[in-house]
């Protein structure tokens, strides 16, 4: 008896000792990830004008190429040597999948994206607008062309896209295989909605054209939400509208979340006049919810116009919070100005890299400077502080959720973060009646609404990034959602599969000559859990 009390007490001592040293590790473990994350934020400062000076070249290349044509070369000849590559990895790949060559830095998931490394990448090298056709309204676009550039030049031209995402340095690839959305996604759908044909490198090395009427239909419509698993994109046509110059906003506050909710879905339903709908939650009680008409220049009211991009005026979710004293608020808006409305502040994260910058003094000395550049912030964080994800409360996850189910969806995250705001965007997802090879939504042909949690969780009961994301998996999974794909998921593949139905892309993949052999599966892209074990048995 007596030796077995002393083992037991050995046990148990041995206990608190691990205890100890993991209280001790996880104490060191924070101060450095703090020292680490002081060092990011003085980085971030110096790193202003560069960030400024990359954006400006960026676009004014753009322009120089498409204006004066002067390239070292075309774009079949850019695409050769993207079927080049293919060829060579048929005799160097080594059993490897093949991947994009563009680096983790340049990618605005959150998450990292070390799978490359154990891939066989190809270098995509495609940043021009081809052309622009009036008579047929539409752009035809390489995909490493970001949305924000986009847009600038289609105003110059005299049109815009019908979705034109927020955050400028999403490229038109990303948002045609990770699900493109705005506040116009009410009318218009998600990017792949406005999509009217892709080119695309094929695993075998030859080049495809598809479109949803007559030329490889089955592959557009399983191309969005691939993530380049079915092919390598190598140009977009896109449709565009006659810009108008001005949007009228409304701004309507509400005060408790059953009234948001039915603001919300009566802006949302409603026929005719709402060009845009969005709804930004300051917490479960209060709301703005906001709604917006395009119009021309003569229907401005000049004492309503406010230039809300200009360098000095306050970030757009602070101008919006206002109105929760103001009561309702008609203004209007240069559209371009409300294209990058949450461009400045990346919606309100970048108080976490640079909690001066929203003060007025900050604005008016440094405002012309922002937004900065997230891919020079994500090399810069990826060097300074490493891929893990040491901030274990900082999340990013977008949601798409039936509209009839938003108000469990805000309770819930209520619920595991209590992060504030919450961005609210409806959304079809469903493709025209005619189109019958179009994905069809797990909830039906009804209207969804895009859930955007960004920010640091305040929960005092939080249960950890990993528990927390689960808890949301799950509870979207319950209620006929998805995940978005460009965030970190957790999901087993059998939920994956429940999830997202890839019937259709299954088939697509099937047929595509070496497909399966060149590219992973969608779902080892976008899961945490796959390339772990994938890099292991590459490297064991």
């Amino acid at each position: 008896m007596v030796g077995n009390e002393g083992r037991s007490s050995r046990r148990s001592s041995d206990c608190m000792e691990m205890k100890f040293i993991h209280k001790v590790c996880h104490m060191f473990k924070y101060n450095i990830y703090n020292f680490l994350h002081r060092c990011f934020q003085l980085a971030v400062l110096t790193l202003l004008l560069p960030s400024f000076i990359w954006d400006t070249v960026l676009y004014l290349m753009l322009l120089y190429k498409f204006y004066i044509r002067k390239a070292s070369n075309t774009h079949a000849e850019r695409v050769a040597h993207i079927q080049e590559q293919v060829r060579r990895w048929k005799v160097e790949g080594k059993g490897r999948k093949m991947c994009t060559a563009r680096p983790s830095w340049k990618s605005v998931s959150p998450q990292s994206i070390a799978y490359k490394g154990s891939m066989y990448r190809i270098e995509v090298d495609l940043d021009h607008v081809l052309s622009i056709d009036k008579i047929n309204n539409y752009v035809h676009v390489e995909p490493s062309v970001c949305i924000g550039y986009l847009n600038k030049f289609l105003v110059q031209e005299g049109y815009t896209l019908p979705i034109v995402p927020e955050l400028d340095n999403l490229t038109i690839g990303g948002l045609v295989m990770g699900g493109g959305i705005e506040t116009t996604s009410h009318k218009y759908g998600l990017i792949e909605h406005i999509s009217l044909e892709y080119e695309m490198v094929m695993a075998d090395g030859h080049v495809i054209i598809a479109d949803a009427e007559k030329n490889n239909c089955d592959l557009f419509f399983a191309t969005p939400f691939s993530y380049g698993t079915l092919g390598l994109l190598t140009a977009v046509k896109l449709k565009i509208i006659p810009y108008k110059p001005f949007i009228k906003m409304t701004y309507r506050p509400t005060y408790n979340i059953e009234e948001a909710m039915q603001v919300f879905e009566r802006e949302t339903m409603k026929g005719t006049g709402n060009d845009s709908v969005e709804g930004i939650m300051y917490s479960v009680h209060d709301a703005v919810i906001m709604t917006g008409e395009f119009v021309e220049e003569h229907q401005v009211e000049k004492d309503k116009l406010n230039s809300l991009g200009r360098w000095y005026k306050p970030w757009f979710y602070k101008h919006v919070q206002t109105f929760l004293e103001k009561g309702e608020t008609v203004e209007y808006v240069p559209t371009l100005h409300f294209h990058q409305r949450h461009n400045k502040p990346c919606f309100w994260l970048t108080y976490i890299w640079a909690p001066w910058a929203s003060h007025p003094i900050a604005r008016y000395l440094l405002g012309w400077a922002f937004p900065f550049n997230y891919q020079i912030l994500k090399w810069v964080k990826e060097s300074i502080m490493g891929y893990n994800n040491i901030g274990d409360r900082f999340i990013t996850q977008d949601f798409l959720i039936p509209l009839y189910n938003l108000k469990g969806g805000i309770e819930l995250s209520a619920k595991l973060t209590n992060i504030w705001p919450i961005w609210m965007v409806p959304t079809k997802l469903h493709y025209d009646d005619r189109h019958i090879l179009g994905k069809k939504p797990r909830s039906g042909n009804i209207m969804y609404v895009d859930l955007g949690v960004y920010g640091v969780a305040m929960e005092d009961d939080y249960q950890g990034h990993e528990a927390t994301l689960k808890a949301f998996e799950k509870w979207t999974m319950d209620n006929g959602g998805y995940q978005a794909l460009y965030a970190e998921s957790y999901m087993t593949k059998e939920e994956f599969t429940e999830m997202f139905n890839p019937e259709l892309y299954e088939k697509v993949r099937d047929k595509l000559p070496l497909c399966k052999e060149g590219f992973p599966h969608v779902y080892q892209k976008l899961s945490i859990y796959p390339f772990v074990c994938l890099n292991i048995y590459i490297f064991v």
